[in-house]
């Protein structure tokens, strides 16, 4: 061995080389000195995503939110925000969009908050109260977390003010309103027969595998048949759920600290230092916080009591009456506020006299506050404790008494405010729990069943023989057209390790059992599309379809060629129909049997001349031959179609952010190479 390792020693000291060489150079520079250029994360409108470049865009946006281990959703959110960096850059720039230090604050902290800040920062809330709230946690923030941010709040407010500029560029003339009436008023008034593919027995139809090849060559280009890149897999389910045996051990766990809890000198340490969840080892008693009868024994049992184990949301507690007391450290309020520091003291003094005079403080806060948050809700605030509000505001409530009318000045404008309670009795309970959850040997237990099925299973054949037998039949559930990066696939949630393994598997292979939740799953790979012109074996079953209803068509087109109505229904089996107050809007004729979308036959109606009779008209759901016995009867606008302007300008501003976001998107030829890193 050893004179074989000096007969190869200049392939040794290359190979320690590149040892020694991974450690001096990254990694991603290092494969690239093999030909292999996968480190780039994607491609959006011809510029790369380096790996390096996606890692600090993952950095900079996990701590924005409360992603909580869920890296799929980072990632996907990360993306996407990249993308819309990306696509509208340039548009931004051209057009001079920018926002400034004081368009910042004002969309942040001031009147104007913009909306993508009103729903993600403030959830929807609009009160001063709560603005001051934010203010205080931005000033508290780490410096870079606040500048990521600004950064994107900015980036969101210049893309909120290309949207408007977008929709407000959008307008419908007095000729698209015009036509639009038309549309929708203009009736027609026909006759007609119709042989519904339906109705057509496939068994009369003579086709063959090369007529939907050829079928298949012509239309493989169609629109509706490009496709994305996506997978699909068929999967089962091995569920992991807690025994008999393993909820009676974690109620003996929790039996045998019962005295030293009981007994403790500290019941928050000792509660924190044995629960499962340790954020609600010493808390705040609420009514509705366990099953009623163990809440009656926690407001009248003697402190130090423990309660328990009981069952309560899937879980075992212990629960130990701590302390009771009176929480003077909150207050609940509700106000009016004014604006206006000229002459908002004076309406409130009038609001006052009328309030005390009539006991109708909700009534007038949802009148006149001009506070869009607690106004709607009639001033309410809530219970808040010290250093929530503006000092102004706090020292009112704090030393008014309940039920007292005060008005006070901050720096929001003025403010009339009731105290509604004050003085809270409170119970402290320390809790003990344990998750109802599987034991080690129930977790192995469940992956030897998982595991023994899939070495069974070589191919989808034999995935779905086992699975046919697997407790006397188990269900089979259908993954179709994954996505990259999806989260989700088919009802399963933080699904992206089976996504990670579709895009990364063979056709026809089958997975080693995955845990997802609290279940194991085996999956085989049943269907793989690449983006762009789909492969026939992908769209085999669709272009059969087709294929088949072609040669119907064409079958019965022949046939409806010559004669009247009459004579054309006899010959086809049909019969002759009316369809009165035909739209040009309409979908398809009444009583045809077809749901889906006529668009040729509905032009038909109103394209062939009065009293004559069209060829046979080969629709989307059969065949069809109409005759028209009268004029087009034209609808009359009422407002000179003012209205329908109207309308159909809104339908425009709708549409116009979407059309321009997707124009962009196909034109970019975006490449998201996330999930394919082998």
């Amino acid at each position: 061995m050893i004179e074989k390792i000096r007969q190869q020693r200049g392939l040794l000291l290359a190979m320690v080389g590149v040892g020694l060489l991974s450690f001096l150079i990254p990694y991603d520079a290092v494969m690239s000195l093999f030909g292999n250029n996968n480190s780039a994360i994607g491609e959006i409108d011809g510029q790369t995503i380096s790996a390096q470049e996606w890692q600090r865009a993952l950095q900079d946006r996990e701590p924005l939110f409360q992603y909580q281990g869920n890296e799929q959703s980072l990632s996907n959110d990360t993306w996407n925000q990249l993308v819309e960096n990306f696509l509208y850059q340039d548009e931004f720039e051209n057009l001079g969009i920018e926002i400034s230090e004081e368009e910042y604050e004002e969309i942040t902290f001031g009147e104007l908050l913009s909306p993508f800040v009103k729903s993600t920062i403030y959830g929807g809330k609009d009160s001063a109260s709560y603005k001051e709230q934010v203010r205080k946690s931005f000033d508290g923030m780490d410096a870079k977390m606040a500048e990521n941010w600004k950064k994107l709040i900015m980036q969101k407010r210049q893309k909120e003010k290309y949207d408007l500029m977008l929709r407000k560029a959008a307008y419908a003339n007095n000729i698209d309103a015009k036509w639009a009436f038309k549309a929708a008023n203009d009736k027609v008034s026909v006759e007609y027969v119709v042989k519904t593919f339906t109705e057509i027995p496939d068994s009369t139809i003579t086709w063959t595998d090369s007529d939907v090849r050829a079928y298949y060559n012509k239309h493989k280009n169609d629109r509706e048949y490009r496709q994305e890149t996506s997978r699909s897999v068929k999967y089962i389910t091995f569920p992991v759920r807690a025994t008999d045996a393993d909820s009676a051990t974690l109620r003996e766990s929790l039996e045998k600290i019962m005295n030293d809890f009981r007994t403790a000198s500290n019941d928050s340490m000792f509660a924190s230092n044995n629960a499962g969840n340790v954020a609600e080892a010493y808390t705040n008693y609420t009514d509705g916080m366990f099953p009623a009868d163990i809440e009656s024994r926690i407001k009248g049992d003697s402190l130090g009591t423990v309660i328990g184990p009981v069952i309560s949301n899937g879980r075992y507690f212990l629960i130990k009456p701590s302390k009771r007391g009176v929480d003077n450290n909150q207050v609940e309020a509700r106000h009016i506020l004014i604006k206006d520091k000229a002459t908002g003291k004076a309406k409130l003094d009038s609001l006052k006299n009328v309030i005390t005079a009539s006991k109708n403080f909700e009534e007038m806060a949802k009148q006149y506050s001009e506070d869009p948050g607690s106004g709607a809700n009639g001033g309410g605030l809530g219970k808040f404790g010290r250093g929530a509000m503006v000092k102004p505001f706090e020292d009112a409530c704090f030393n008014g008494a309940v039920g007292s009318l005060q008005i006070v000045e901050s720096d929001f404008g003025w403010h009339l405010i009731e105290v509604t309670g004050k003085n809270f009795p409170y119970t402290k309970v320390a809790q003990i729990d344990r998750f109802i959850e599987p034991s080690s040997k129930t977790v192995k237990g469940a992956y030897a069943s998982a595991k023994e099925f899939s070495l069974n299973c070589a191919d989808t054949a034999s995935f779905r023989a086992s699975a046919d037998t697997l407790n006397g039949g188990t269900q089979l559930i259908d993954g179709k057209n994954i996505k990259p990066n999806a989260t989700t696939v088919a009802g399963l949630t933080e699904a992206g390790e089976l996504t990670g393994w579709a895009y990364g598997a063979e056709l026809g292979e089958v997975s080693q059992p995955m845990m997802i939740g609290k279940e194991y799953i085996i999956a085989a790979l049943t269907e793989v599309k690449e983006k762009g012109v789909p492969t026939f074996e992908n769209v085999y079953d669709a272009m059969k379809a087709e294929t088949i209803k072609e040669k119907k068509a064409e079958k019965y087109a022949a046939m409806m060629n010559e004669g009247s109505l009459a004579d054309i229904a006899s010959r086809v089996g049909s019969e002759v129909k009316k369809a009165d107050n035909v739209s040009m809007r309409s979908s398809n004729l009444p009583m045809s049997g077809v749901s889906g979308q006529e668009n040729v036959v509905i032009g038909a109606c109103f394209g062939i001349g009065t009293g004559k009779m069209s060829k046979a008209i080969i629709g989307k759901g059969g065949v069809y031959v109409i005759q028209r016995g009268a004029d087009v009867v034209a609808g009359e606008s009422a407002d000179n179609y003012d209205s329908d302007r109207d309308r159909t300008t809104a339908s425009f501003q709708q549409k116009a952010t979407n059309t321009v976001f997707t124009s962009f998107r196909e034109a970019a030829q975006i490449e998201d190479n996330r999930y394919d890193r082998r």
